[in-house]
Order: C-alpha cells, then structure tokens, then sequence
C-alpha cells in the first residue's frame, strides 16, 4: 500500500512539473513573439523606404573660338524618395520631390533652370480589395525667386506661388504599379507672400485697388482659396532591365468659379541606369493654371504682354545618381 501511494505521488509529481514546464515553454514563446512585434513595430519594418539623388553638370570652356558663343557651366540637382507604411487595412504612403538647378554662363547673371519643392503624403483604409478610403496633403512652392529672362523682371518667389491641397475622396491601387485618387471634395490653396507679387495679382489672387493718383488703397491679397474636384494618378513600371519610366498627373476643377477651366500639372520621368553610379534622364513637366499668367511675345515680335498659356519644360541629364 505505501509502495503505491509513494509511485502515485511519484507520478503527479512528474505530471506536475511537465504541465509547468510546458507552461514555461508557452510563455518564453509568447514572450519572444511579443518581443519580435514590438521590434517590428519600432525598428520600422514595417515601412518602405527609398530615394534617388542625382547630380548632373555640364561645362563649356571657349578660348579663341572663331564660332562664337559662351562659357559656361550648368547643374542640377534632384532627390525623390518615399516613405510608405503598410499594416493590416491601414496604408500610409509619403513622398517628397526637390530640385535646383543653375546656369552661370560668361559676362552674363546667373540663373535658375529649375526650382521645385514637393511634399505628398497620402493615408488610406481598405474598403474592399484594391479600393481606400483616402486623405491626401499636398504641398508645392520652390527654393529662390525666378527671374523673367526678357526683362530680368521678378514673377516668382519662395512661397509666391506656394500651394496647399487637401482632399478627401477614393483611392485605388490595384497594384504596386499604379494608383488613382479621386476627391469630389478638395480644397486647394494658394500663397503669395511677396507682396509686390500679390498687389500685382499674380497666380488669381485678388490685386491691389489704386486711387486717381495711383495711390494703393488697398493692399494685394496674399492668399487664394478654391475648393472643387481633383484627380491624381500615377503610374511606375520598369520597362527593361536599367529604365525605369515614371508617370504622374493631376487635375483639378473648381466649383466656385470656372469650373470647366482645369488645372493640370503633367509629369514623366525615364531613367536610363548606365551602372551603378551614372544614370541618364528625361524629365517632361507640362503645366496649365488658369489663374497663373505669363509674360509672353505678341505675335513673334519683341512687344510683351501678360496672358495665360501652357507651360512645358524638358530636362535631359547624364550624371552620379545614387540610390538610398
């Protein structure tokens, strides 16, 4: 009797301390895994990251040149690189865009080629399948004011214009490829900090009010608002093994005022990987504001006047291109 009482006991005993051990090996697993969340959470693997810095540059030097022309030397630096968060329903994408460009030619002032300042962040919750619900920000302006070539004149400045887009609407992305915001509800605004730039109405702010004498009576505003329906779309694919194509677009329509009239702002981007530190480019930016007027030729003739028109520029580059 005591024989098995004390093999009994033996028994629990052992069953005992393999439940606890068992409990122990649940535990240390669940704290690892914990562990292993928290460090995802806050070591960011959960976002991708990425950007693409490049310089390109070109010189001219001339000596006794019987043909003529200038020395000169030209540059232009750019930098694109996102931050996109993706968990669960929740997406959190995030970009940014700069360039600044120079043009220093001989016996002549220096001048810019390019000039940008592009903030975009965009959240979005799954509805169903490849459709968000979306908020988007938007900011543009550029780095140093622009002179007109023609009479050396100021149009533009850092925050003249600036621009502030917000917008609530859809979002589908049905791949890595390509996306489409679409907002019936957005509202884009528009700075003018420079004074002498507001008082003139320059980019659809209202202008300065003069008396008889041409004395201001009332100052230029500095701001715009307009509030109507807006389309973003973009589109990346990488056409063979070193180019990469890049496309994006987006237009915006006005209820409050001239709505058929649609502002577009148009850009691509192909990128030819020479190897892994040169890269060639072809940049194409088209750009239409009804409200932004430019100062233009009368009938290809040297008289100017200021109108609206179509803005395009073409940047075709060779230079260090670094990925990060």
């Amino acid at each position: 009797m005591m024989q098995r009482t004390t093999l009994a006991a033996l028994s629990l005993s052992v069953a005992l301390g393999a439940s606890a051990q068992e409990d122990k090996t649940q535990r240390d697993a669940a704290a690892t895994a914990m562990r292993t969340k928290t460090a995802v959470d806050t070591t960011g693997k959960l976002w991708t990251r990425g950007g693409v810095f490049q310089l390109n540059m070109s010189q001219v030097s001339l000596t006794n040149w019987a043909a003529g022309g200038f020395s000169s030397v030209s540059g232009i630096a750019q930098f694109n690189g996102f931050a996109n968060r993706k968990k669960g329903r929740h997406a959190w994408d995030n970009s940014v865009a700069l360039a600044y460009g120079l043009l220093a030619q001989e016996d002549k002032e220096t001048v810019k080629t390019d000039d940008r300042l592009e903030l975009n962040s965009k959240y979005g919750y799954e509805l169903h399948k490849a459709w968000y619900l979306a908020a988007l920000a938007q900011f543009k302006t550029q780095f140093a004011e622009g002179k007109d070539p023609s009479t050396g004149e100021r149009i533009s400045d850092f925050m003249a214009p600036g621009y502030l887009i917000l917008g609530l609407g859809l979002d589908y992305k049905p791949n890595d490829h390509f996306s489409a915001f679409i907002s019936p509800a957005t509202a884009k605004f528009t700075f003018v900090t420079n004074q002498e730039l507001a008082d003139a109405g320059a980019f659809g702010v209202d202008p300065a009010e003069y008396d008889a004498n041409l004395v201001r009576t009332k100052a230029g505003k500095n701001s715009l608002f307009e509030f109507g329906g807006y389309v973003k779309l973009v589109y990346t694919q990488e056409l063979a093994k070193n180019i990469t194509f890049l496309t994006r677009a987006d237009f915006f329509s006005n209820y409050l005022r001239d709505p058929q009239n649609i502002d577009v702002n148009w850009e691509t981007l192909f990128t030819f990987k020479v190897n892994e530190w040169f890269a060639a480019t072809l940049n194409t930016l088209l750009i239409y504001d009804h409200d932004t007027q430019i100062m233009k030729k009368w009938n290809d003739t040297d008289e100017l006047y200021v109108g609206r028109g179509t803005q395009f520029k073409e940047t075709i580059g060779l230079g260090i291109t670094l990925k990060l």
